[in-house]
């Protein structure tokens, strides 16, 4: 079985000229997205339609651009020659599939779930481009890039023993830097016994997961970190535009930017590195995170409430990388996903719901009195009513305390499809 890994390394260019060709490489992309953008947006306002009659072909990733692009090159703009055409006209790919979608939802006559594509600033894109076992080959230690040449990668993680397929080159906080993807085996292994987990999420930041155990993980520290993001972000704002300070400046700001996103990836990895070295089947609430961030603004002539509470909570819910772990987590693990409705309301042991059984971090069923900490016992619902889905029965709840027995695979599985049917997701 073959399985894509992403590895990131540090390029370095070794020479002025390569570091400007890289340069030149990503502004071509973005030079020509924009012009596409905009011959896009005239058609589309013009005629009511986009032309897409060249269809894509597996020797050239987009057709649907390439003829226009040809002709930007050879009459239009020559300077587009000293770059590879491969490389630009793969980075139009993106703009061909948003608006075959965007039409295909328009002719539907339903809700757009896409917008269109839109511009690329110069100050407000990070410089990259895309590459393929086609444009760029790795060797070793080095990379080659087309209308480039070879550069050297460095970086902690190893070279792993598979097949190149395709990657990207970002110019971030000053710095080259080269994402790989290789095609490796995947090392499968078959547990003599199936053992299952549930976990879920909070904001609290002592228990931002809590597994069907009683393990809680507490969040990555990132009060030092915030608050530096927060100096530079307040000094970049008393600076003039266009300054040199300023420059440097906004180069520190995205430096703080990129060590809080690596803390919490590293949070994340860790975290999901200890939960698929014990289980073998992680269950979790299928959470609409971009839904639960949305703005509550609202518009001029219905405006929002409880705007600033709300986007508080947006916060919080961001910085707590419920979506980074689960990602993490889908290729060490087999993970599922549960209906999330009343699994904090539902006593554990009894399986009555009442919204009094929960008072902040503390269970108390009004029912049969069963009490325990309320994260825990969502955590144990999850479980059940994963495996009630799965039809396991009550499972293994991986060494809980003796109250959360297995319960009836017949009342678990009644339980989770009537949730199902009520609150679709």
């Amino acid at each position: 079985m073959k399985v894509h890994r992403t590895v990131r390394y540090r390029l370095h260019p070794g020479s002025a000229r390569k570091n400007q060709q890289l340069h030149g490489t990503a502004g071509a992309c973005r030079f020509v997205w924009n012009h596409m953008v905009g011959k896009l947006r005239d058609d589309y306002d013009y005629y009511g339609e986009c032309n897409f009659h060249y269809m894509s072909t597996k020797a050239i990733p987009t057709q649907g651009l390439g003829r226009t692009f040809t002709i930007l090159r050879r009459y239009s703009y020559p300077w587009l020659q000293d770059y590879s055409a491969y490389i630009v006209k793969s980075s139009l790919q993106p703009i061909e599939r948003t608006y075959k979608a965007f039409f295909k939802d328009l002719g539907t006559g339903g809700k757009l779930n896409r917008k269109p594509p839109r511009f690329h600033g110069k100050w407000t894109i990070t410089p990259s481009f895309p590459i393929n076992y086609m444009s760029a080959k790795v060797s070793g230690d080095s990379l080659y890039v087309q209308k480039v040449g070879w550069m050297k990668l460095d970086g902690n993680n190893p070279y792993p023993d598979g097949q190149f397929k395709s990657g990207t080159v970002k110019y971030e906080c000053g710095k080259w830097y080269a994402y790989l993807v290789y095609e490796v085996e995947a090392q499968a292994c078959l547990p003599h016994s199936i053992k299952a987990v549930g976990i879920d999420r909070n904001i609290a930041d002592g228990r931002l997961v809590v597994l069907s155990d009683g393990t809680k993980h507490g969040g990555p520290d990132l009060e030092r970190k915030v608050a530096r993001r927060k100096r530079y972000q307040r000094k970049m704002a008393r600076q003039v535009k266009g300054s040199n300070r300023r420059k440097v400046t906004k180069v520190r700001l995205q430096k703080a930017f990129q060590e809080e996103r690596f803390a919490r990836l590293n949070w994340a990895h860790h975290v999901s590195k200890g939960i698929a070295s014990e289980y073998d089947v992680a269950y979790v609430e299928k959470l609409n995170i971009r839904g639960m961030t949305r703005s509550a603004k609202g518009t001029r002539e219905k405006p929002g409430k409880h705007v600033k509470s709300k986007s508080g909570l947006n916060r919080q819910i961001l910085t707590s990388a419920w979506g980074t772990l689960e990602l993490c987590l889908n290729y060490k693990m087999d993970v599922c996903s549960v209906p999330p409705a009343y699994t904090s309301q539902t006593c554990h042991q009894c399986g009555h719901v009442d919204k009094d059984s929960r008072k902040q971090t503390d269970f108390k069923c009004t029912a049969c009195g069963h009490a325990d900490d309320a994260d825990v016992n969502a955590a144990l619902n999850v479980l059940a009513f994963g495996n009630g889905a799965a039809g396991r029965g009550g499972g293994d709840t991986g060494g809980a305390p003796c109250h959360s027995r297995p319960r009836k695979r017949q009342e678990i599985g009644r339980r989770s499809r009537e949730l199902s049917a009520n609150f679709p997701l």
